[in-house]
């Protein structure tokens, strides 16, 4: 291996530092007892029901006659149905085989398969029988084929994110790749490979709806001599969903608390051979490095609406990173120190995003066991990219596979690298502008008054000193409502000792969580329709005001009248939306419903688009002002929706996939339209603050 790319490692550590703890052993057994109680049920099920079968067409009828035979092939009818129910969800079990990755060749990366190999052999995990990079902030391990993995002993993959690469130090790349060879030695991982495709048996199920239940369906429909048979398993049926979803929720706790108990460990992995701050540090810097990645990538994504293409979007990734390098010392700096020397990077109260079954335990946590006991070990500063021979290459394939797997594109003309930029510049917001007010419009849509009203405001009745002063006063609530949000986010998520939170003299628990949630939300909704439409009306009015003095109020009305038809169509968007999925819920919320009530349901949400797409045409009609990357209403068009509408679905869309299309076509253009309402805010408050200069 070339000397240049060995890393330090700790000096003599523990020979217990990586022995499985007493809590993941308890853990794995109750997951492997869970497994194995539900496919010996799933087994014995499906025997019963073959023998109910085979009763069902043996058993003699007494005396034969009409009844009696419509009574025996019903039964058979019946019975044969409940069995296949059984079975048909088996042959839905696929070796799923990651499409956004790509194999790299050992011959091309002997640096990288050097490295590797030098982390195996610390250790002790089997080398990975191949190795792939996908394109996003992740490293993860896998079983070359999921089918074979349940009964033989399946060799793994390894898969690097480039995202990873560009955001960690060498120490800290070399932490995150042992910790997944803390994975490959762990004989745990095949539980979940049973967990997966126990998963996929009872979701289908529970949930899937395919011609099986369409059949049964007619068959209830029919005469009641032919159909009292599908009556009778309907209930059937009905029941084995309800046990199954007890067993979906028993065997994902099971999964999440013994996974959780694998981080810990594979953590530990990765102390062993690079320190306790390494891997701390990795998952510190990761966080920054997947929101910088998706701004990359969202940014991506609306450049391509302008057919404005990168041929390398790390390139990009590396310029925001170094850009931010100076305030990310900074935070670095004034983190805590502990007793060891070592930063304090998490602290227990953070707001981390953790279910009840994540399969990670809080960054809190983690840091808490990997510094027990610590570790020290000299960090290797140097970039991950010197692992990489072929690194710009690799950085261009990967680019193009966003392009085409995640954004649907497929660029065949790109632009230079200072035009791409210039476009990332251009979708930078400033976020002094905002800040200025306290931050009263994160949240909020800004009142507008009509233009009629605005002129009735014939001076100035306060100064913006004042304005600021009482705007600032109105968030202290709104301040508030936010710190208890953010307090039962903590709750929920395990990541606070705190148990309950106290609303309004009414205490709630854990269990309660999601009530009190929806209850402040609906207070600071409240709060801002109740207090601020004065405010916004005065703000308005301050710098219309200003603007008249000046002679410039014509572009600043054009620019309220612009932004007051974005936030219409942002909000009928939000509410179109919302009304879908209300009516999806509501039917699912029945139970067994007809093809007729899914037909009707689907031709509902098909005059919606329709509806959708009027208020767009009618929207494009606006005297339209340039906003940054959106010169044209051509540009608008195109920057909402591809070609400016959503496309009409045809035919049955709950059976064709047209309703995800649908919704996902929506929340894309939800997504837009905060952009736009952005930008065009942001140009409210740039033109506000000229008038104050000028």
């Amino acid at each position: 291996m070339n000397a240049s790319i060995v890393t330090p490692k700790p000096v003599n550590p523990p020979k217990e530092l990586t022995k499985l703890s007493q809590a993941y052993i308890v853990k794995a057994t109750i997951a492997i007892l869970s497994i194995l109680l539900f496919f010996v049920l799933y087994t014995s099920l499906i025997i019963a029901l073959f023998y109910l079968v085979y009763v069902a067409i043996t058993y003699e009828v007494g005396s034969i006659n009409k009844l009696t035979i419509l009574i025996k092939l019903g039964a058979i009818a019946g019975s044969v149905m409940l069995a296949l129910f059984t079975l048909k969800f088996i042959f839905k079990l696929k070796n799923h085989k990651p499409d956004n990755r790509i194999k790299l060749d050992k011959k091309e990366n002997e640096e990288l398969f050097s490295f590797i190999d030098d982390i195996c052999k610390s250790t002790g995990a089997p080398k990975p029988k191949n190795i792939y990079v996908d394109p996003d902030v992740n490293a993860y391990v896998s079983y070359t084929n999921v089918w074979l993995s349940l009964f033989l002993p399946t060799k793994k993959e390894l898969t690097i994110g480039l995202g990873l690469v560009s955001s960690l130090n060498l120490s800290e790349f070399k932490a995150v790749v042992a910790h997944e060879f803390g994975h490959f030695a762990q004989r745990s991982m095949k539980i979940g490979s049973y967990i997966h495709s126990a998963n996929t048996i009872i979701h289908g199920m529970i949930f899937s709806r395919d011609k099986w239940d369409e059949i049964l369906e007619q068959w209830r429909g029919s005469d009641i001599r032919l159909s009292f048979a599908a009556w009778i398993i309907t209930p059937v049926i009905w029941v084995i969903r309800q046990l199954l979803m007890l067993f979906y929720m028993l065997l994902n706790r099971m999964h999440s608390l013994l996974s959780q108990e694998m981080e810990f460990n594979a953590d530990k992995v990765a102390v062993k051979v690079a320190g306790s701050d390494a891997i701390v540090s990795a998952l510190w810097r990761l966080e920054h490095g997947f929101t910088n990645w998706n701004t990359i990538v969202s940014n991506a994504f609306h450049a391509s609406k302008k057919e404005v293409y990168s041929k390398n979007l790390y390139h990009h990734k590396g310029i925001a990173l170094e850009k931010q390098k100076e305030n990310f010392t900074t935070i670095l700096n004034d983190l805590p120190v502990d007793h060891n020397g070592s930063k304090v990077f998490f602290s227990i109260s953070e707001n981390a995003k953790v279910s009840m079954y994540a399969s990670h335990p809080p960054n809190a946590l983690r840091e808490k066991s990997a510094k027990s006991p610590f570790l020290g070990c000299e960090i290797d500063t140097r970039s991950p990219w010197i692992l990489f021979s072929n690194k710009l290459l690799l950085q261009e394939k990967l680019t193009q596979l966003v392009y085409e797997k995640y954004l649907q594109k497929k660029p065949t003309q790109f632009v230079e690298e200072i035009d791409f930029q210039q476009f990332i510049e251009a979708e930078s917001v400033e976020n002094s502008l905002f800040e200025e007010y306290e931050n009263t419009f994160q949240n909020r849509f800004i009142t507008i008054p009509s233009i009629a009203k605005i002129d009735l405001l014939d001076t100035i009745s306060t100064s913006l000193d004042d304005l600021k002063k009482e705007v600032a006063i109105l968030m202290l609530p709104v301040k508030d409502i936010e710190n208890l949000l953010q307090k039962a986010n903590e709750i929920a998520s395990g990541t606070t000792k705190e148990k309950k939170l106290v609303y309004k003299d009414k205490v709630y628990t854990k269990k309660d969580i999601q009530i009190v949630y929806d209850i402040l939300i609906a207070d600071r909704e409240a709060l801002f329709f109740s207090s601020f439409t004065a405010w916004d009306e005065k703000f308005i009015g301050y710098f219309y005001q200003l603007a008249k003095q000046k002679q410039q109020s014509e572009v600043l009305i054009k620019r309220y009248e612009q932004h007051q038809k974005i936030i219409a169509l942002f909000q009928f968007l939000l509410a179109s939306k919302n009304e879908m999925l209300t009516k999806i819920s509501q039917l699912q919320s029945i139970g067994e419903v007809t093809q007729t009530m899914v037909d009707n349901l689907a031709n509902d949400i098909k005059d919606k688009v329709k509806h959708i797409n009027a208020e767009l045409m009618q929207f494009y009609t606006i005297d339209f002002i340039p906003l940054p990357n959106i010169e044209t209403v051509a540009e608008l068009k195109n920057a909402l929706f591809d070609g400016g509408q959503l496309i009409e679905e045809k035919g049955r869309i709950f059976e064709n996939n047209g309703i995800n299309r649908i919704i996902t076509a929506i929340d894309n253009g939800i997504v837009s339209c905060n952009r736009i309402e952005n930008k065009s805010l942001e140009q409210i408050l740039k033109t506000h603050k000229e008038l104050l200069q000028n």
